[in-house]
């Protein structure tokens, strides 16, 4: 285990120690006022909350797993409560959305500033193979870090989506910052495709069409032009990309275009389709390497579930716990399309393009789980927004009706 993954467990067993006495707090307290009801967003904490449990009775029905094991492996899952957290501190008016907002940008700016240090001072190749760096031959061969790129897609739709929004076009200088690492420094064609796939979704479903034709003549015209003397000048870098590129169905499906990578994305996907067979419902669970080394390799071979993106959700959850897994995502947008007056608001389009970055996302790579306090946060937000617009139109009513009699 590197230093960098040592440190970030110790942080990450101190948060979860944190936010479970915050949740055993709530708990006795709503026992104690005899408060049982639940609104939407609470149930859907507990569906998620199940998930762990599900997969921990799977993994000892199929491997014979202690219980403990198997729930303990999903540790990143439990930081949903964090989410929790925030709501019941929005909702008891102790802090402000605008203060989570700029919370989360803060985090943005602290990844951003942290990744390209890392990038310059630090040299990659003696984290290589440790899950924080690696290299592949069609990415050039160098050693490069494997950040987790999601407050960069943040980042980059927030100062985007705000340019616009407010008629600021020198934030886009911001959003430039954090897209320049994701394309040239992160090298991950999936994460490449899901940034400027959730700014084309900013940009068909939140602007109007003037708004889009001024955006095209302003900004359209001298991208193409800044492309095509890239293209003259740096022919080997778009040689590469066009490389990264050339097979959109491998991007999809996360699997290289070298045939060794090939054959083992498809075995892995045979395997893990075999399992899915056996035990279609709950799953397989995970297998953990502190019960057993070499966790799923131990029985299966090389097999990492996270090469089989949405195959692999399936494999550890089942039918049934991937279809909860998912619902965060209906959830969210059952609720967004019910906010009215408050729609065009800047951080509620930035968590909507950044829950559809982070959906996509996972259907390639699988990792909604590992970081699903991401994408439960953002949904939080979006649900906290569809309260506080009903308020509004319920005070604009009052008020209309005052103002008439």
């Amino acid at each position: 285990m590197s230093i960098l993954n040592a440190v970030e467990l110790i942080l990450e067993m101190v948060y979860i120690g944190a936010i479970f006495l915050y949740l055993g707090y709530r708990i006795s307290k709503r026992i104690l006022t005899r408060n049982y009801t639940l609104n939407p967003f609470e149930l859907l904490l507990c569906a998620l909350f199940m998930l762990p449990f599900l997969a921990g009775l799977a993994s000892y029905l199929e491997w014979g797993q202690p219980l403990l094991y198997g729930i303990g492996t999903f540790r990143d899952f439990y930081l949903i409560i964090g989410a929790l957290i925030v709501y019941n501190m929005l909702r008891n008016k102790e802090v402000e959305i605008d203060l989570v907002e700029k919370a989360m940008v803060s985090v943005a700016w602290f990844n951003l500033v942290m990744f390209y240090g890392m990038t310059f001072l630090v040299d990659a190749s003696q984290f290589k193979d440790t899950g924080v760096a690696g290299a592949n031959d069609l990415k050039g061969g160098e050693v490069y870090y494997r950040f987790n790129m999601s407050f960069m897609f943040f980042g980059t739709i927030y100062y985007t989506v705000k340019a616009f929004i407010k008629r600021k076009p020198w934030l886009l200088i911001y959003a430039l910052l954090f897209l320049i690492y994701i394309v040239f420094f992160r090298l991950d064609r999936t994460t490449i495709a899901v940034t400027f796939g959730a700014i084309g979704a900013f940009f068909l479903f939140r602007m109007t069409l003037k708004a889009k034709v001024l955006a095209l003549l302003q900004y359209g015209i001298p991208v193409v032009l800044v492309f095509i003397f890239s293209l003259m000048f740096f022919p080997d870098e778009y040689q590469r990309y066009y490389v990264m590129f050339s097979d959109v169905f491998t991007t999809v499906s996360s699997v290289d275009n070298t045939t060794s990578e090939q054959s083992i994305r498809l075995t892995e996907l045979n395997t893990a389709l075999k399992y899915i067979a056996k035990n279609p419902w709950i799953g397989n669970g995970k297998v953990s390497g502190q019960w057993i080394e070499g966790g799923f390799n131990h029985f299966l071979g090389f097999f990492y579930v996270s090469d089989i993106g949405i195959a692999g959700q399936v494999f550890v959850y089942g039918f049934l716990g991937t279809l909860v897994l998912y619902s965060q995502f209906i959830f969210a947008l059952f609720f967004s399309l019910r906010i009215g007056p408050l729609k065009k608001d800047v951080f509620l389009i930035t968590c909507q393009c950044f829950l559809l970055a982070l959906f996509v996302d996972s259907i390639s790579n699988g990792y909604i789980t590992i970081y699903a306090a991401h994408s439960v946060t953002a949904i939080m937000v979006i649900y906290y927004m569809y309260e506080k617009d009903k308020i509004f139109r319920v005070q604009e009513r009052v008020q209309s009706s005052t103002t008439a009699s």
